[in-house]
């Protein structure tokens, strides 16, 4: 895909059809030409630090892996060539490429050169082993953060992530170390989990105790082919908690990203940043055309951990507070995407995207684009 020009929206607009939320007709494009045409997040390279360290991802309809071959990654699709079987089970785990099914075993070039009975049974020699390669996916990194794209060919990863590569890289030397991680199961549409955190109008009302009391609401957006960025200043009383937080617990917050800063990653990637002290990373994957799972994980900027100054003790209060602001904001976005997604279904007329929501008008842009709709 190209770059799309900048998005400079000038009114509200109607939004994408409902059907489009729920038609599994739609659903099957979306995995085609979107998911499996896009860079998607897999996870962290320090998830795959140690030789045979492996990641399992479903992307696009597809099951795919990555594992670490002696410090070099590789991805392939996670389905063995001799009967179908998945190779590994686990979304995240440490052993040689062999399938638990028939032990057949593959290297780094997903060949299989482990075959038990070949002589007796199979007789395949280098070129039929060759034959029987497993079929590859791309790999590429961006700091910390771990992409994967199914199909052969596309944009690297550095022309897809254009300006906002930079941000991942300078989070990925800031935020060093996951405190928590959580997993939730949404009876939404994906589209509706991205639509959630694109925008702020809905805070009052949706996010009185939780987000509203972190932020100004002075939203200011930028974009950059398919992907946006949105920042709001964080109110006076959070700016002077977190930056007492930081300075008591030395933790070494971003100079930078000093507001609350949300970056959004075309199709389903989702990083927000708080006064440079807390990053939250967020996938939304879809399981059908009326699910997605939602997946957060949370980075403190404390690269000395427990070892640093307060101790494990003021330490696990503040990720206990972090935590459990995100898991009730998170809740809150569930419930009214929930009752969205239930709307959408009883209507034929898009929903009207004012101009407090032109991120959302343009990752509609950008999923016509790609959809072809």
């Amino acid at each position: 895909m190209e770059k799309t020009p900048p998005f400079a929206p000038a009114k509200a607009v109607p939004g994408i059809s409902p059907a489009a939320y729920h038609d599994p007709e739609i659903f099957r494009a979306e995995e085609e030409r979107i998911f499996r045409r896009s860079w998607v997040f897999a996870g962290f390279t320090d998830e795959l630090a140690r030789p045979n360290d492996y990641l399992t991802r479903r992307i696009g309809g597809l099951d795919v892996l990555v594992q670490n071959f002696d410090g070099e990654l590789r991805g392939f699709r996670n389905v063995c060539t001799h009967r179908f079987a998945l190779i590994h089970r686990t979304p995240r785990g440490n052993g040689m490429l062999r399938c638990g099914y028939h032990g057949w075993t593959f290297d780094r070039d997903g060949v299989p050169y482990g075959i038990p009975g070949n002589e007796a049974n199979f007789g395949l020699d280098r070129e039929g082993r060759c034959g029987r390669a497993l079929t590859p996916v791309a790999v590429a990194v961006c700091g910390r953060f771990v992409f994967l794209r199914v199909a052969a060919e596309g944009p690297g990863l550095d022309d897809w992530l254009g300006v906002y590569g930079d941000v991942l890289r300078h989070a990925s030397e800031i935020f060093v170390r996951p405190f928590d991680g959580q997993a939730m199961e949404w009876a939404a549409n994906w589209k509706m989990g991205v639509e959630s955190v694109l925008e702020v109008y809905h805070a009052d009302l949706t996010h009185p105790t939780t987000f509203r009391k972190l932020v100004k609401g002075d939203w200011r957006c930028d974009y950059d082919g398919a992907h946006s960025r949105g920042v709001t200043s964080v109110s006076d009383k959070s700016a002077r908690w977190w930056d007492g937080v930081s300075d008591r617990l030395g933790f070494r917050p971003s100079s930078v990203l000093r507001e609350y800063d949300h970056l959004h990653l075309f199709p389903n990637l989702e990083i927000g940043f708080t006064r440079g002290a807390v990053m939250s990373v967020q996938t939304y994957d879809p399981l059908g055309p009326d699910r997605c799972a939602l997946s957060l994980r949370l980075f403190l900027a404390d690269p000395d951990g427990d070892a640093g100054k307060g101790g494990p003790a003021a330490r696990r209060l503040i990720e206990e507070g972090a935590r459990d602001l995100n898991v009730a904001l998170l809740r809150e976005d569930q419930e009214a995407s929930e009752l969205a997604f239930r709307g959408c279904r009883q209507t034929e007329r898009p929903a009207l995207l004012g101009l407090n929501e032109e991120r959302i008008q343009q990752f509609h842009a950008v999923w016509r684009e790609m959809v072809g709709v």
